[in-house]
């Protein structure tokens, strides 16, 4: 298997091992809301840090899927790279980037957190998308 391949994988791993730790904190604080203070529970950043909470899980999973379908891709290593750079900044904008947003709380404007993210996100999707037509590419060729 390419090293590509197993770093993707790896990423994905620690991903979901760094989900799972602030998951607890996150359970220790809904625990609190239900306990002390129930208006904590819709908060904007509670919300926000859920949310973070699952898309690190989402994006993690996606690192490791993407680890093992790589070897099947027809693109080019490059671009296999490039790939890789485009989902992790996903999952740095979607983890952290959403944490990051959650701590600024709710606005009107566009600041640079959401840009951020934003951007990361869309990075994501373009390597998707892109990982998507190198499989297919894959498939239709002639045996």
């Amino acid at each position: 298997m390419p090293r590509l391949s197993i770093l993707n994988m790896a990423i994905g791993f620690l991903v979901l091992f760094l989900a799972a730790c602030i998951g607890s904190f996150i359970a220790f604080d809904m625990t609190e809301g239900y306990l002390r203070d129930p208006e904590i529970l819709s908060s904007w950043q509670l919300a926000l840090q859920k949310s973070s909470h699952g898309h690190s899980n989402l994006f993690g999973i996606l690192h490791i899927l993407f680890g093992l379908t790589l070897p099947y891709s027809k693109l080019s290593l490059n671009l296999r790279k490039w790939q890789t750079l485009g989902l992790f900044s996903g999952t740095l904008a979607m983890g952290p980037g959403m944490l990051w947003r959650a701590q600024l709380g709710p606005s009107e404007s566009v600041d640079l957190a959401s840009i951020l993210v934003g951007g990361g996100l869309s990075l994501a999707l373009l390597t998707l998308a892109s990982h998507f037509f190198g499989l297919i590419y894959k498939l239709l060729e002639k045996a």
